[in-house]
């Protein structure tokens, strides 16, 4: 039997009567005025339109409630006292709205109330929006969004996954990204009581199915062994003949392999506070974004974070004789241009703080002024771990560490690469198999 619990005309008289009747109403007072009126009008159609409230003879009171599993469709309930028989007739018929408001919600409806409970759990503006234009790209353009949730079968969800990994062509990682708003989404609908179970859990893609994602060309991650000492040449030109303490920073990656957003937040109280002849690298550079009120996000900024990317990236990290020198070369640029007091150590001409982006835009140059490809900050990292693993006398537990890897299965997976020549690395497999 369906109810209401919208206020009627004469109810909403009722309620003006009351905020009439006195001047000291509150707030609190008008709401639990009209919860009382809404849980009286859903009592008085249960009477008029289902099953009256009686009194046996043992003094207790009665209704029937409908009961789809019982006999004849109906249970008794039985009471001491008869509001409490009104309080289970509100209970039920409240749930029984929720349920079937359950079952209308969709995707589409449940997308705006996850994300954001998802920005509650995260400090990362970024990272929201990547999830943003995640759904923009790949769910808004696909009718599931607009089926009940309820009706979401591990069948449909399955050839849903499938389809999206054949049209789009994803690789497993690009696959996990996408389907990130599906899996948490419904895990979500469980949490709030909406969905029983997840039917995402149980989808799992074939294998087979992604594209395979092939090792990009040594040349193109990192600076070959040739490269590397032109690059740093230019830095170093630019320095001392521009002014520049930016290309200190570039200078300094080469010999710490930090990330560039690990490299624009370091500060001199980082040097040797845990170990000596070691920086502890402990924060980064995030970009902030903003949502506009028409849904959409937009750059807002960088701030500095006091954590790393993983909790391995907080990390000490040994200070080359080269990195002592230009981190000395900071300190003497700093002093001179008036900043002796500044706790960044890599600064704007103006003092301020240097954006990671600046790097990044300065070291393309450099690949431009010396005639190559141009490669980013990160393949100074990449360049970096290659150079520890070339020499074999780091052990690749120690590379992991001093570059702020969980697993050395990345390091070796995503980080080793040939930093040297064509010619070079001929000469070396005609000496490896010279008998």
């Amino acid at each position: 039997m369906p109810v209401s619990e919208n206020l009627s005309n004469s109810d909403l008289k009722e309620m003006l009567q009351f905020f009439l009747s006195g001047s000291n109403i509150s707030i609190e007072d008008v709401q639990t005025k009209i919860e009382d009126m809404k849980a009286s009008k859903i009592i008085e159609q249960h009477i008029e339109n289902y099953s009256n409230i009686w009194q046996g003879k043992n003094g207790r009171f009665y209704t029937h409630l409908p009961d789809q599993t019982g006999k004849d469709k109906r249970k008794l309930i039985a009471k001491g006292k008869k509001e409490d028989v009104e309080k289970a007739i509100v209970t039920y018929y409240r749930s029984l709205e929720e349920e079937n408001s359950n079952k209308k919600i969709t995707l589409k409806t449940l997308y705006p109330k996850w994300l954001e409970h998802k920005e509650l759990h995260s400090n990362s503006t970024s990272g929201i929006r990547r999830i943003n234009n995640e759904w923009c790209r790949y769910y808004l353009p696909d009718e599931i969004i607009n089926t009940p949730l309820s009706k979401l079968t591990y069948v449909m969800l399955d050839e849903w996954a499938h389809k999206m990994v054949k049209e789009h062509k994803f690789t497993k990682t690009k696959y996990f990204n996408m389907s990130l708003i599906m899996r948490q989404a419904l895990q979500y609908a469980v949490d709030c009581n909406i969905l029983e179970t997840n039917p995402f859990e149980k989808v799992k893609v074939n294998m087979k199915m992604y594209e395979p994602k092939s090792k990009p060309k040594d040349e193109t991650q990192v600076f070959l062994i040739d490269e590397q000492p032109e690059i740093e040449a230019e830095a170093m030109k630019d320095f001392e003949e521009n002014d520049s303490p930016a290309s200190l920073a570039i200078a300094f990656a080469f010999q710490t392999g930090a990330r560039m957003g690990e490299i624009v937040s370091l500060k001199w109280s980082d040097i040797n506070e845990e170990k000596n002849n070691n920086i502890h690298i402990q924060r980064m550079e995030v970009r902030e974004h903003k949502k506009l009120d028409n849904g959409k996000w937009i750059a807002d900024g960088y701030s500095v974070v006091e954590h790393t990317k993983t909790n391995a990236g907080n990390r000490n990290t040994y200070l080359t004789s080269k990195a002592l020198s230009i981190l000395s070369k900071a300190k003497t640029w700093n002093i001179e241009n008036g900043y002796r007091d500044s706790e960044y150590i890599f600064l704007n001409k103006d003092g301020t703080r240097i954006h990671g982006r600046a790097l990044d835009t300065r070291i393309r140059k450099y690949c431009n002024h010396i005639g190559i490809s141009e490669k980013s900050m990160h393949k100074i990292r990449k360049t970096y771990i290659s150079a520890l693993l070339d020499s074999n006398n780091v052990n690749i537990n120690t590379v992991r560490s001093l570059v702020g890897h969980e697993d050395e299965r990345t390091t070796l997976g995503s980080y080793c690469f040939n930093r040297k020549s064509d010619l070079q690395t001929q000469a070396d497999i005609e000496k490896a198999l010279c008998i």
